[in-house]
């Protein structure tokens, strides 16, 4: 099985993700963090089966906690310190982050492209189409 290793912290997004796994391929398992820190802890077990990374950057954290959910920026710097194993994709609506995600990445020999929230149900229009593109080529 692989797997695509997603961060977003929005409800409805996670769940749009979710949805489309099965679009992906008959193989695939979607697993998504709502935390950078926590993503940055738990992904690395992954990464040998791991066939997609996409990253937001802001994070809200969750209600009433007291710690810092971290950045996309954050687990971009902690993958370009490991050997590239899969493409990945900046979905952040953060222009200026997704650039420096988007650098950290290729300077560290990264395959990555960006795909930016735009418009209605653009995970399905965009992310999913520039998901399956990486994934083949």
């Amino acid at each position: 099985m692989r797997t695509v290793l997603i961060l977003d912290d929005k409800a409805e997004r996670r769940a749009e993700f979710e949805r489309l796994a099965p679009t992906l391929g008959d193989d695939f398992e979607v697993l998504i963090w709502d935390d950078a820190n926590r993503m940055q802890k738990e992904c690395e077990r992954f990464l040998s089966r791991a066939a997609l990374i996409s990253l937001e950057n802001d994070l809200d954290g969750k209600p009433g906690a007291c710690s810092d959910p971290g950045t996309g920026l954050d687990v971009a710097k902690f993958l370009a310190e490991k050997k590239p194993v899969c493409p990945v994709i900046v979905h952040t609506s953060n222009t200026d982050r997704s650039f420096s995600i988007l650098n950290e990445l290729r300077f560290a020999d990264w395959r990555v492209d960006r795909v930016g929230p735009f418009g209605e149900r653009w995970i399905e229009k965009y992310w999913a189409r520039k998901a399956k593109e990486m994934l083949v080529s």
